[in-house]
């Protein structure tokens, strides 16, 4: 008994929230997540960048590897071999940058998943050590869905959720950096202008439409919810139903007169959920469109100002990053969903343990 004293005071004794004292359990594997994330984001944004600047011969930085604190000369007009050594560069980049560290990167997270599902179970699993049988007892079903259900999600959103908001913080401040160099490109200032201005009002419209619509959808999304909740009830009662006994000619015709119903239910909720479908569509509009951004700019610019395709590329490459800002700044606007779903777990599991002290 002395030993599980001792570790009551060491592992499980703590007066902050359940949150901090898991963070305490896991800090450093995450920290660790965190530190090989940010490289893995490093090398895959040094590959994509140093492509797109050697792509073509009028892109700025052509002919040298960019590695964003400082640049290495690669001299094409003296070294005929120049891109040999740029494709060694980008093969090893991605070999030790990218593959190496997402195969640390996926297991260092499922290590810290498993870690701190781990501590979650110990700690419910202690705290029914110094609960009374009677209190487990009638807290016996919470104990086992929490066990066994809630810990597995709860410990996905915890690791997921700061890591992917990381990630995602790193990715923009990159896509920034791709932004201005390109920006300070030779082409003129303005198609520069113009370029930036089309594409930056175009996407911060959209931005402010996902914003707006997303009440809405929220709400169409909970009526569907109530539908197929209402849908499966009394489908479940209509299948109870169907297991009794065919004792008298009456029964089979309620039998027969309910399954008519539940299919009548089935066909209004399908008819019902046609509007859904669009509405669907319609909300994630800025999805179907801001990919062709660039070539509906194009269409415009080249069609009614420019002469040729000269600086296309490079117009492009500075399209491709203000619009990859916006996918990722919709990325964390989605965590937000993510981070209501932990909320409730996080909420019943410390429901759980405050029952249990």
């Amino acid at each position: 008994m002395n030993s599980v004293e001792t570790v009551k005071k060491e592992d499980f004794f703590f007066s902050s929230s359940v949150g901090k004292w898991l963070f305490q359990k896991v800090k450093l594997p995450l920290l660790v997540l965190l530190f090989v994330s940010f490289f893995y984001c490093y090398f895959s944004a040094l590959i994509r960048f140093n492509i797109r600047t050697n792509f073509n011969k009028n892109n700025p930085g052509y002919g040298e590897f960019n590695w964003f604190f400082r640049k290495q000369e690669l001299n094409p007009d003296q070294n005929s071999q120049w891109y040999l050594q740029l494709l060694f560069i980008l093969l090893l980049s991605f070999l030790v940058g990218v593959l190496v560290l997402e195969i640390i990167c996926r297991f260092q997270q499922d290590y810290c998943e498993n870690l701190s599902k781990n501590w979650l179970k110990k700690l419910v699993i202690y705290r029914c050590l110094y609960s009374s049988p009677q209190m487990l007892k009638s807290l016996q079903t919470k104990i086992d869905n929490v066990i066994f259900y809630n810990t597995s999600s709860l410990s996905f959103y915890f690791i997921n959720i700061p890591i992917n908001f990381f990630e995602n913080l790193v990715k923009i401040s990159f896509e920034f950096y791709f932004l201005f160099f390109f920006l300070s490109s030779k082409i003129e200032e303005e198609l520069k202008i113009l370029a930036l201005g089309f594409n930056l009002i175009i996407t911060l419209a959209f931005l402010c439409y996902t914003l707006l619509v997303a009440e809405l959808q929220k709400q169409k999304k909970w009526e569907k919810l109530q539908r197929s909740q209402l849908e499966r009830q009394k489908t479940q009662l209509v299948l109870a139903s169907l297991t009794w006994q065919d004792n008298n000619s009456e029964k089979s015709k309620k039998k027969q007169a309910w399954v008519g119903k539940i299919f009548q239910l089935f066909d209004r909720n399908l008819k019902k959920n046609k509007p859904y479908f669009f509405q669907k569509i319609i909300f994630d509009l800025p999805t179907l469109i801001i990919p062709g951004l660039n070539v509906i700019f194009y269409f415009f610019y080249y069609r009614y100002s420019a002469p040729n395709f000269t600086d296309a590329s490079i117009v492009y490459f500075l399209s491709l990053s203000i619009q990859s800002i916006f996918w990722k700044f919709r990325s964390l606007l989605k965590q937000i969903r993510d981070y209501n779903k932990a909320h409730v777990y996080y909420k019943e599991f410390n429901s759980l343990i405050k029952l249990l002290n």
